[in-house]
Parts: C-alpha cells; structure tokens; sequence
C-alpha cells in the first residue's frame, strides 16, 4: 500500500492523503499507470508553492511515514498530524 500526500509547506501540515492500493488481478504496471495518474491530478489540483505532494511508498499512514523520513515533521512530533481519507469533489480514480 502507498499513501499519497499533501503536505502544506508553511505549518508542516498534512491536508490531504489517500490510500492507493493494488486492485486484486491489477498488474504491477497497471497499478503504476494509475498511481501516476492520480498523482498528477493531486499535482494539478494542489498546484502552488505552498503544497507538496508527496508519495509514501510501502507505508500504511502518515505516523508510519514521519517515522521513516522524520524531516517532514513540522515540529518533531507526529501529533500534529491532520490525516484526510476523504476524495476532493470532482476527483475519481481511474479504473
């Protein structure tokens, strides 16, 4: 499983992630095309200097990424972490 995240770059904030997961029967490549793609769109709708995307791969949460990479903690503690699984208005994973 990978986390697609957006991080606010002024608070250290997560605003945004999502769980993308391999579908059963989807191919490697197939899952990859479409991670891509949504990733793009996060890209796009995120767009600005103030957001960053970021792509977690193999981590289930963003406590388990901060972990892993801890310089994307804003204050040095996960606690402060905002996670979202919603999906924007108007935003559909490709099938």
């Amino acid at each position: 499983m990978d986390l697609l995240m957006v991080r606010d770059r002024s608070t250290g904030r997560f605003v945004y992630t999502e769980r993308l997961e391999r579908r059963p029967g989807e191919t490697s490549w197939a899952y990859v095309r479409r991670s891509v793609r949504r990733e793009a769109r996060i890209r796009a709708r995120f767009d600005g200097d103030e957001m960053q995307v970021i792509v977690g791969w193999d981590v289930d949460s963003v406590e388990e990424f901060l972990r892993t990479y801890p310089e994307y903690r804003s204050d040095g503690d996960s606690d402060g972490v905002q996670e979202h699984g919603e999906r924007l208005e108007g935003d559909a994973v490709d099938q």
